[in-house]
């Protein structure tokens, strides 16, 4: 399966190269890095100080400069920019499935955003549990009860750190159940 990926505003080169890789090899799929994108200034929130992300997707798809975004290809939409989602206070990924469009957000991955020591590594896993827990949702599979499993819901990055980087049997079996193989 070939996966899109997008740099939305000023996202490290270092960072999409490594989700990459990791993608390619713990869930089979080639990826692709497109240009980078300019973060809508409309879909600031000045009150909250965060981006919309459900607006930030809906302007890429109906703007002609960015008209990569296409259902029958998923595109994986990476910024450093915080987002929310309808009324929630904050959100680290998002999964459209109408549009085929995930989003994952590295503002709050990053441990620096909790007053700890920039760690890349720490950061680079975070991205690589949270993009594979969008592709999970691309692919039909909803939240699962296993706290370790990477389709577990996460409030915290508490609960992404303590995920392992791959699904449950449970959801290997529901993907199986719908003819998806990703490992």
């Amino acid at each position: 399966m070939l996966l899109r990926l997008v740099p939305l505003g000023n996202v490290p080169s270092k960072m999409l190269e490594e989700l990459s890789s990791e993608l390619r090899d713990l869930v089979r799929m080639r990826c692709k890095i497109l240009s980078p994108v300019t973060v809508p200034k409309e879909a600031f929130n000045q009150w909250r100080k965060q981006y919309d992300a459900e607006k930030i997707l809906a302007i890429l798809s109906n703007n002609p400069e960015t008209r990569f975004i296409d259902a029958s290809i998923p595109t994986l939409v990476v910024t450093n920019e915080d987002i929310y989602y309808k009324g929630l206070r904050f959100i680290f990924g998002l999964e459209e499935p109408l549009e085929g469009t995930l989003m994952v957000s590295l503002a709050r991955l990053k441990p620096e955003f909790y007053d700890e020591r920039p760690n890349p590594f720490r950061l680079t896993e975070r991205v690589i549990k949270e993009s594979m827990h969008e592709i999970g949702h691309y692919v039909g599979l909803d939240h699962c009860r296993h706290p370790w499993c990477i389709m577990s819901f996460s409030s915290s990055v508490n609960e992404i750190d303590k995920k392992r980087k791959e699904f449950c049997k449970d959801c290997n079996i529901k993907m199986a159940v719908k003819g998806v193989n990703l490992e």
